[in-house]
């Protein structure tokens, strides 16, 4: 064997090995120094030690994966005739110098990808970066151009691959160096890079290779998140994909999360709450001959990145409200309410039907008509139903997916275009002022029929932006607040102005309707379709307020309900229930949730993401499929405090979030179902 070639190359290797480790440390490190809280980390400085040497474990497996060329030539290098030795040298030179730029280049495009991405979403590369490849490809160009900082991006390639250059020279003149003595003892020993290169693919010794069970190392969130690198949150995050896609096989689904059938479900979660709705989920609202003789018109307006903790943020000086604080004494607010999911397309699927599997817009099953379809209860008693929007109506097909789902009429920016020619718009669509003012249009058409429109806006989106006419109001920052942004000032401040036009828009679009006679009888309701988390770090006692969004509502005098709490726990699940039940009688509907406005409810919780459960008692979360358990610190629902995940009452959440998701699920799937055997896809329908 040529030992002599084989110990040159191999430790040239092991040196680019301890160049592409430093790069990911070096990630690693820093993603600390820019997201990490340092008071709340000083109490796990053990943890964040555990975590950087999980995480270098993470990093060495990632690195021997891309490493298998080079020691495929390794073990080539020791059957390489002596005569041959320099021309193999030569080609290995040149080989790993261009092959290892590759990589290099890969792995710091994942490393900056994943920074950028937990700036934007708090959370490593997860689900909804898969999104980014169907959404409008020219409008995330034009965000990322506009909200993150290129040049220090191209700064840091050039870097990376400089520094890589001028340590390759010096690699690769000791590799070209003449043998002195040859150490046969020390080439012997290189022989066990073989076996601990494989212990280094597997990041164990133990049974199972790195999971994301190695990952939780403390109680704390944050402190857990430095184990990932961006290669395995892509991995983890691919995995959870395909873990989610959407495979309508409902004995499976019941198997698989413990329960024998759909009524097994359905008295699990009935328990102590009693027959509210039947095996298909189906119930009714009560019999009312006032709405029965005077159906109101119903606007639902899913309201992009509307956030609960910009409420709260409002005051004169930082004004994120603009005309809606003037306008709030007139609605009903909830104030402790959670969005379905933290992305926007996912949040329109679960409004539109009630869905935990998204997307299914984009899926083979975008032609599926949605028995829980919230248009439904609306057209059987004679509503025209709407759905409208700013942005384009063929984005992430729903135009397709939506004209399946009993609506008569379905537009984007291209009608409101039509009909107000001067319509301003941005890298998304046309500004919401101009929906709103498309939605007043139809509401005002005299077809003798009661309205229901679903409008979804854009204008609170990066690129951060607002039409030339909109005067902003003042808003200035404090210092304190400016130590708590996460951005630089210029994309706060954009954002701010975004989030109070938008505020400002449907402030004026209530207005305008509860003083003319439409306000009679129309109600609106809108919520954020998730937080924007952007701009502010949220630590884990702070999850709840990470996920708020808030729930508005102007009801007109003679639909007001009797009871009112704006203290209760609520989500997105819980708004058509509640509007079913404000504005239908005798309607039958498909329960996703609770009448937000019912004075003796027996529990209460509220849902985000299907792995993430609130109640009045504290939130349950599942990390790295890992419970996380919280109660509340005070009655104000804003900060909590790490509690005992064996708990009773956290099995408890546990267990409901399960069967809810469940339950949900398999009434999804059913649906599916129904129509490939109605198609006369049986053997899919089976599958």
């Amino acid at each position: 064997m040529n030992l002599g070639v084989f110990k040159k190359v191999v430790l040239s290797g092991l040196k680019y090995f301890a160049y592409f480790f430093l790069v990911f440390f070096t990630g690693r490190l820093f993603f600390l120094l820019s997201y990490g809280n340092f008071s709340e980390s000083s109490h796990y400085k053990l943890g964040v030690l555990k975590a950087f040497w999980v995480g270098a474990r993470f990093d060495v497996s990632a690195i021997c994966y891309g490493f298998l060329p080079l020691v495929f030539l390794w073990i080539i290098a020791l059957f390489i005739p002596k005569s041959r030795t320099y021309s193999f040298i030569h080609f290995y030179s040149i080989f790993s110098k261009y092959y290892l730029l590759i990589i290099l280049f890969l792995f710091v495009s994942l490393i900056m990808v994943d920074y950028f991405f937990y700036q934007f979403f708090q959370s490593h590369i997860n689900l909804l970066f898969f999104g980014i490849f169907y959404d409008d490809t020219t409008a995330v160009l034009n965000s990322v151009w506009t909200d993150y900082p290129i040049f220090k991006i191209i700064l840091i390639y050039t870097g990376a691959i400089m520094l890589f250059l001028v340590f390759n020279k010096k690699v690769k003149k000791r590799l070209f160096l003449p043998v002195k003595r040859e150490n046969k003892l020390l080439a012997l020993v290189l022989l066990l890079v073989f076996p601990l290169f494989f212990v280094g693919m597997r990041g164990s010794l133990g049974e199972f290779t790195l999971r994301r069970e190695h990952t939780n190392v403390t109680t704390n969130e944050f402190v857990n998140s430095l184990c990932y690198n961006a290669l395995y949150s892509l991995k983890f995050a691919n995995s959870e994909r395909k873990e989610n896609e959407i495979k309508p096989d409902i004995e499976q689904e019941l198997a698989a999360n413990g329960f024998t059938s759909k009524s097994d479900l359905q008295a699990v979660y009935q328990k102590d709450l009693g027959n509210i709705f039947d095996e298909n989920l189906k119930t009714k609202t009560p019999y009312n001959e006032f709405l029965e003789n005077n159906p109101p018109n119903v606007v639902f307006l899913q309201m992009e990145s509307m956030s609960n903790h910009y409420f709260e943020l409002n005051t004169k000086e930082l004004n994120l409200l603009g005309d809606l604080a003037e306008e709030l004494p007139h609605l009903y607010y909830f104030k402790n309410g959670l969005s379905a999911y933290n992305g926007t397309i996912q949040t329109l699927e679960n409004f539109l039907v009630g869905t935990p599997k998204t997307i299914i817009s984009q899926s083979i099953y975008f032609d599926t008509p949605f028995s829980s379809s919230i248009a439904l209860p609306f057209k059987d008693k004679g509503y025209k139903a709407s759905f409208m929007t700013g942005a384009s109506i063929s984005w992430r097909n729903i135009d397709n997916f939506i004209k399946n789902q009993g609506y008569d009429e379905i537009g984007g920016g291209n009608l409101i275009k039509e009909k107000f020619p001067d319509a301003e718009e941005f890298a998304w669509g046309v500004h919401d002022g101009y929906l709103f003012d498309y939605i007043l249009y139809l509401l005002k058409q005299d077809n003798n029929k009661p309205q229901f429109i679903f409008g979804l806006t854009i204008s609170n989106h990066t690129p951060f932006e607002v039409p030339n006419h909109y005067k902003p109001y003042p808003i200035r920052m404090n210092n304190e607040l400016k130590d708590k942004i996460r951005v630089d000032e210029k994309t706060a401040y954009a954002n701010f102005a975004s989030h109070q036009y938008a505020a400002s828009q449907l402030a004026r679009f209530i207005k305008n309707i509860r003083n003319s006679p439409l306000g009679e009888n129309t109600i609106i309701v809108a919520s954020g379709d998730h937080n924007i988390r952007q701009v502010f770090e949220y630590e884990p006692e702070e999850g709840f307020l990470k996920r708020s969004v808030p729930v508005l509502m102007y009801i007109p005098e003679k639909y007001k309900p009797e009871y009112y709490n704006d203290q209760i726990i609520v989500s997105h699940k819980d708004i058509f229930p509640t509007i079913f039940n404000l504005s239908l009688s005798d309607a039958q509907y498909t329960y996703t949730g609770d009448d937000m406005f019912k004075k003796n409810q027996p529990y209460r919780f509220a849902i985000n993401d299907y792995n993430f459960i609130a109640d009045s008692v504290g939130v349950l979360s599942v990390e790295n499929n890992k419970p996380y358990y919280y109660t509340w610190k005070d009655n104000n629902k804003r900060q909590l405090k790490v509690n005992n995940n064996q708990s009773e009452h956290a099995t408890y959440m546990q267990e409901k979030m399960k069967v809810y998701t469940t339950m949900q699920t398999a009434n999804i799937y059913s649906d599916i179902q129904k129509h490939l055997l109605k198609k006369g896809v049986k053997h899919i329908a089976n599958k």
